[in-house]
């Protein structure tokens, strides 16, 4: 009697469990995919995003991008094979923003929702440069306010200068007819949207919409695109001494163009011989990271400020990164 029970229990559980599994492959075979999730892009160029998203189904047969401009109505763009999480959108128009969502399919029809909708705008062509991977501003920063409209002081006092500890810009040597040439000179504090001497009020951005201020990490990616820091001076510099004083060693082979137009301490000083720019790490209480060449020199060199410094900035095409 023992043994017949033992045996008819197995029967039952083997039973039990060959349903449940069967039960949950027909729900799957049967069953619309889950949505994807994470949608994220990247701007490769003023006319191609790479977009990228979670898979979070086992059943789809394949993703389906959509895309919109401004109000107008979601179309599809694109598709991609099933498990395959990343699509490059081509042929784009520059100076655009762009809204994307994607959904997964299968046989049974699309999943119940889209991922989450993510907006990215393409660079004006005229105003940037491809190199490697990023893309970047092809002349310094040339703003009076934050990108929420806040004003930027300019102070051309040297003293007032000095003893600042909140954002601040100035043409070289106080001329504007500097600034139509190398844009404005800006503090660090500028840099990292220190308007006020109040410790609780949230910072400004002083970079443009859709750009970033480089970190030292973006200046190393430029410069070990560049052949590393030992070459890559010559190959950022605009060629020839209409504006740098001779020696110039420069190819400008990158098309980033650095023009020499100095900097502020105490004094101006170093137009046409050097130029410096900003990054967004500070180093310590009074000093921030920059990078600077030279015109004798085909090197691109760490350079450790002051904040109250003013160096030139420019700008990569992105958001903040993380």
């Amino acid at each position: 009697m023992r043994n017949i029970f033992i045996y008819v229990l197995l029967v039952f559980l083997m039973c039990s469990c060959s349903s449940s599994s069967e039960s949950d492959v027909i729900s799957e075979v049967t069953s619309v995919p889950a949505a994807p999730s994470n949608l994220s892009g990247k701007v490769n160029s003023s006319t191609q995003i790479t977009l990228s998203w979670r898979d979070e189904s086992t059943n789809e047969s394949e993703f389906k991008i959509e895309r919109k401009i401004g109000s107008g109505a979601f179309v599809i763009v694109g598709s991609t094979s099933k498990d395959v999480t990343n699509f490059i959108d081509i042929n784009l128009v520059p100076n655009t923003v762009y809204i994307y969502r994607v959904f997964s399919k299968n046989a049974n029809g699309n999943s119940n929702n889209h991922s989450n909708e993510l907006n990215r705008s393409t660079p004006e062509t005229a105003m940037t440069v491809v190199i490697g991977s990023q893309i970047w501003s092809k002349f310094n920063l040339d703003v009076t306010t934050y990108s929420d409209g806040t004003p930027i002081p300019q102070v051309s006092s040297p003293t007032e200068w000095s003893n600042l500890t909140t954002g601040a810009w100035c043409y070289y040597n106080n001329d504007p007819a500097n600034g139509v040439v190398y844009g404005k000179l800006y503090n660090w504090y500028a840099v990292a949207g220190i308007h006020d001497n109040n410790p609780t009020t949230p910072n400004k951005t002083l970079a443009p919409s859709g750009w970033r201020i480089p970190s030292n990490n973006d200046w190393t990616e430029l410069t070990d695109f560049l052949g590393a820091r030992e070459v890559a001076g010559s190959n950022m510099k605009a060629t020839g001494t209409s504006l740098w004083i001779a020696p110039n060693i420069a190819t400008n082979e990158s098309g980033f163009t650095g023009l020499p137009g100095g900097e502020r301490g105490h004094e101006f000083e170093g137009i046409g011989r050097r130029t410096g720019w900003w990054s967004s790490n500070e180093i310590s209480l009074d000093q921030a990271r920059g990078r600077s060449i030279l015109n004798y020199s085909p090197f691109s060199f760490i350079y450790n400020a002051y904040k109250n410094m003013g160096l030139s900035v420019r700008c990569v095409y992105g958001e903040t990164l993380q």
